[in-house]
This record gives C-alpha cells, sequence and structure tokens, in this order.
C-alpha cells in the first residue's frame, strides 16, 4: 500500500548504548534499535550492558546486533541467549558465512565508486542496507555516497539507507532515494554513543514529514518483518 501517515517509513536508531536512550529513541518513533556489538567502535556494548538494554525494550520493537566479522559461532551464541531479533552483518562477511547462521540477519554493503549492486543479489535477501565506504571504519563515519547508487540497488530488495544521513538531511534521503527504510546514527549524537535526543526527534519528524508527502512510496511491512533467514 502507499506510505501514509498509517504506514510511515521505518526508522532504525543505531549505535544505541544504554536502555534509557533506547526507551527515549522508541518513545519518539524508532522502529529499529541498533546495538554495536563490535569491540572496536567507540559506541561498543558489552554483553552485560547489551542484556539490559535488550530485556528493557523486548517485543516493543526490532532489536538488531550489529557485528562485524564475527565468529558465526558467537553470532549465534549471542542472538540465542539475549536474546536480540536480527543480525546486521556490517563487515566483509560472504554468502558462505551467512549459511552458518541460525538467526534472522540482513547485509550491510559499504558503497565506493566501484560497488556494484549486482553484488546484493548474492546473498539473497529480502532486505539491505547501504553505508558509506570508509577504509578505516565500519559504519558511524558521518559520510554520504552517491544516493543514485541507492535508487538504483532497490530493484535488489527493500533498501536500509544509511551513511552521513541528519536532521537537515533526511526528507531529502525519503524523497529522492524513497527507502524503505533510513538507519541513523552518528549524525544524531552529542558524541559517540550519546544520542542527542532533540536531533532523534528532529531526525523522525522530518523523515516521517517527507513520507507524507512523497507520492509513489510503496511501504509493505509489519512491524517485525522476517528477513533473511537461514536455509538448510
Amino acid at each position: 500500500m502507499p506510505a501514509s501517515a498509517h504506514n510511515p517509513i521505518r526508522i532504525k536508531v543505531c549505535g544505541i548504548t544504554t536502555p534509557e536512550q533506547a526507551e527515549a529513541c522508541i518513545d519518539l518513533g524508532a522502529n529499529m534499535i541498533g546495538i554495536n556489538c563490535w569491540k572496536p567502535s567507540p559506541r561498543y556494548v558489552d554483553p552485560e550492558k547489551l542484556a539490559v538494554i535488550v530485556h528493557a525494550i523486548a517485543g516493543r520493537v526490532e532489536t538488531v546486533a550489529l557485528f562485524v566479522n564475527e565468529n558465526p559461532l558467537q553470532v549465534n551464541r549471542l542472538m540465542e541467549q539475549y536474546p536480540l531479533d536480527t543480525a546486521q552483518l556490517h563487515g566483509d562477511e560472504t554468502p558462505d558465512y551467512t549459511r552458518e547462521l541460525k538467526f534472522p540477519w540482513f547485509k550491510a554493503f559499504r558503497v565506493n565508486d566501484d560497488f556494484q549492486p549486482s553484488l546484493i543479489v548474492q546473498y539473497g535477501q529480502t532486505r539491505f542496507l547501504l553505508d558509506a565506504y570508509s577504509k578505516n571504519r565500519y559504519g558511524g563515519t558521518g559520510r554520504t555516497f552517491d544516493w543514485e547508487i541507492a535508487i538504483h540497488a532497490k530493484q535488489q530488495g527493500k533498501l536500509m539507507l544509511a551513511g552521513g544521513l541528519t536532521p537537515d538531511n533526511a526528507a531529502e534521503a525519503v524523497k529522492r532515494v524513497q527507502p524503505d527504510a533510513l538507519d541513523v546514527c552518528s549524525g544524531v549524537e552529542s558524541q559517540p554513543g550519546i544520542k542527542d535526543l532533540e536531533a532523534v526527534k528532529r531526525f523522525i519528524q522530518n523523515a516521517r514529514g517527507a513520507n507524507r508527502e512523497t507520492p509513489g512510496i510503496m511501504m509493505d511491512h509489519p512491524e517485525h518483518e522476517p528477513l533473511s533467514r537461514p536455509t538448510s
């Protein structure tokens, strides 16, 4: 059905580090909460804190754990233990790697000038994330990329757009790219891992406002949409 006030674009707030901020972002309208499980990240959440955050918000929204080149056995263990809804693979994971996962997942692709959208097909996904490429960092770079690549890639599935999104460009991203979801991290922070809740509020308001104003955006997703699942 066409996007409307009753079926708005989905918003993922990533890099959450406390249960209080997770709950506040949900109250502001976030559909997905992203928690970083990659140790080198300044937004890394250890298992003890992860358990507290997930317990506070379980069942309210989709909880997404971000992994970077993690051992798939460890991914499965964390996903089962806490439990989390979805794994976001933000590193150099291969299609063969994903066959070892026992829980829903989606792949994040870091986009540079050489990126080929046909790569997405190899993962057999129902949705995927596009983020800006950085040589030294996996996500949270604050950089945008050429949105024409994202527009072209949409034919491969349901697009979650990330990379340098802020309250100031959220509306433009919705109008130009018309993704299924937006993923924001550093663009709504006062410092790494600490969200500026006023910025989160403006981001969601601007994205949803553009969503309502833009004809032709198609959104067809339940509150907790099944993602790529392992196949035997």
